[in-house]
């Protein structure tokens, strides 16, 4: 039978040190946590760690769901985001364990704007891998951008980073917090960094032109704008407003 060992301090929303969660308290708020596997579902708590144990999907419904999230994937890539959450819902009742896809689910609602529904599949994937730095990054920013919590977002980040310490989304989206609360030379820092670590990013470039020109450093600014047009690259079509926005700083300078 398939088989997840997790560490309890890895465990999103797990409260550190509560005295509330001991014994079979705390066997039940796993259980709780991971009532998307398949079920029923086997724990023991030894050291720290859960050792979750649970029945495996046949191999039909395996391929089945294979099959439906090749299809769901392709749904998504065009923009029909209801039809692929039909098919992604399908692939999962199919086969719970296949966290890509829920994954994959998450981000089509992140697309969608469902904040709600985002949140919670991240959080799934998480409980079952939490060293997934771009999960973090992604569950950081639905926080500091819709749920108005940039203290929470600016934690998820810094945990992506101790994952995958120069993910260049992670650092960016530190240095765009910290420019927020003025701390300018923080930011600058995590911009710098963010264009080390990914020079075809456009976004820290972008980030890091606006906080110098916020700081009457309006020739290093252009500098950095200049450095943008001339190394970074569009990601995707969503790059775009990055650079007409930024186009439009260059010339109105």
């Amino acid at each position: 039978m398939p088989q997840l060992r997790i560490t309890l301090r890895d465990l999103v929303g797990f409260p550190a040190g509560s005295s509330e969660l001991q014994g079979p308290a705390l066997e039940k708020w796993v259980r709780d946590q991971y009532s998307f596997l398949p079920q029923p579902l086997e724990i023991q708590l030894i050291d720290g760690e859960a050792i979750l144990t649970y029945p495996g999907e046949s191999a039909s419904s395996q391929a089945e769901a294979a099959r439906l999230a090749q299809k769901a994937s392709k749904r998504a890539a065009e923009g029909h985001y209801d039809k692929a959450i039909g098919i992604f819902n399908r692939v999962l009742e199919l086969q719970s364990s296949l966290h890509s896809a829920r994954r994959d689910l998450a981000m089509v609602y992140v697309e969608k704007g469902d904040v709600d529904n985002a949140t919670d599949h991240l959080v799934e994937v998480l409980r079952v891998d939490p060293k997934d730095a771009w999960s973090w990054v992604v569950l950081a920013n639905l926080y500091i951008r819709e749920k108005r919590d940039p203290e929470t977002g600016e934690r998820f980040l810094r945990r992506a980073l101790e994952i995958k310490p120069d993910d260049a989304w992670a650092l960016n989206s530190l240095a765009a917090v910290a420019r927020e609360q003025g701390r300018s030379d923080e930011s600058e820092r995590f911009f710098d960094r963010a264009i080390a670590a990914n020079p075809e990013f456009a976004n820290p470039y972008y980030g890091k032109a606006l906080l110098l020109e916020g700081n009457s450093r309006t020739d290093d600014a252009l500098k950095t704008l200049d450095r943008l047009f001339g190394r970074a690259k569009s990601q995707d079509t969503r790059s775009q407003p990055v650079y007409d926005n930024a186009r439009g700083a260059f010339l109105n300078q």
